[in-house]
């Protein structure tokens, strides 16, 4: 070994202990990595944690506040169809007071025949019979009879075995009289069914500004008129109902125009749109009365309907009987008025917005 060498020889104590602390640094390094990588992992095994029960939290507020956000919803139309109960309630008992104070007016009338109802010359003779001022009351054993009597009778009768049961044979047998005194008092069959129509219609409540706006006055009107279409089917069957035009049919025509009053409508527009509602309302009533009909007898359209639709040749009136549409009775909402009347009124809706 050379001179040169020795030096070296002499360093290889020193460099291995530099070499052991280079690896003993470099192991202690390591290990702190992996302490570091370790609390690192579980900081973000607690974070995540910690974001899985906030979101969990989160989650359960949020269903919480739908929950109650559901249940006001269904206090406040709770709420909202007591208040239409009540509305319609009061609508009634003004209707009740009507018929009272027409009820009155008639008997003043009686007692006062100068207060009596003149119809005009030049009305037809099925519509002057319902403008005849009430026969005084006559002497004897056997009173004579009144108008009122004898559109009750017909009414009865129409209601129990429907509108072509009423004969004035029919109807003279039930009031206890011959058929030929009956014509004393009305001419005709069609002068019966003019005061069937007119007296079944009854009088309507007077419904001003307390009531709501145009719409709310309307609903109050049709909410109470529909009832009574379904009361009297027959009324939906006879043309009758269409010429009636009597002190109770007036009046109501009188008070659904005038519920549109305060809108920017022109008069034809009101009278329109008065005209499409109460068309709808007959037809309707004509539809419902059929359908109750056919479903007696045959199980119904619907029934029929929900047999044939095929869903490769019928997609959409497959989805309608999957939905069950055809299993409802009818489309009446909670307000009384079905979906046919409401398409109208937001039509009207539509209308006076743009009439402003």
């Amino acid at each position: 070994m050379s001179d040169d060498e020795a030096p070296d020889e002499q360093q290889d104590p020193t460099a291995q202990r530099e070499a052991d602390d280079a690896r003993r640094e470099a192991e202690a390094l390591r290990r702190d990595r992996e302490k570091a990588d370790r609390q690192e992992a579980k900081e973000a095994d607690r974070a995540r944690r910690d974001q899985e029960r906030a979101d969990r939290e989160a989650a359960k507020d949020a269903e919480r506040l739908q929950k109650e956000a559901r249940n006001a919803a269904r206090e406040a139309g709770k709420a909202l169809r007591e208040a239409e109960q009540a509305e319609r309630q009061a609508a009634l008992a003004r209707q009740r007071a009507a018929r009272e104070a027409e009820k009155a007016r008639r008997q003043a009338q009686r007692a006062d025949p100068d207060e009596a109802l003149v119809a005009p010359a030049d009305l037809p003779a099925d519509v002057a019979v319902l403008w005849r001022a009430p026969a005084p009351a006559r002497r004897g054993p056997r009173p004579g009879l009144s108008l009122e009597q004898i559109a009750d009778a017909a009414i009865t009768l129409a209601d129990a075995e429907g509108i072509d049961a009423v004969s004035m044979a029919r109807l003279a047998e039930s009031l206890g009289f011959t058929t030929m005194s009956l014509y004393r008092y009305v001419a005709s069959k069609d002068e019966v069914l003019m005061l069937m129509s007119d007296r079944a219609a009854g009088r309507p409540p007077v419904v001003g500004p307390d009531v709501g706006d145009w719409r709310a006055r309307l609903e109050v009107l049709l909410g109470l008129s529909a009832p009574v279409l379904r009361q009297h089917p027959w009324m939906s069957r006879t043309s009758s109902l269409l010429f009636a035009v009597g002190p109770n049919r007036l009046a109501w025509m009188e008070q659904m125009v005038a519920a549109l009053d305060g809108t920017a409508l022109p008069e034809g527009a009101k009278l329109a749109a008065v005209g499409a509602l109460s068309s709808h309302q007959l037809e309707w009533a004509r539809q419902v009365d059929a359908r109750a009909s056919r479903a007696a007898s045959s199980g119904g359209t619907d029934a029929v309907i929900g047999r044939l639709v095929d869903p490769d040749t019928h997609p959409a009136m497959a989805r309608v009987v999957a939905a069950g549409v055809l299993d409802e009775s009818d489309d009446v909402g909670d307000d009384g008025l079905d979906f046919g009347t409401r398409l109208i009124l937001d039509g009207i809706g539509v209308l006076v917005d743009g009439a402003r």
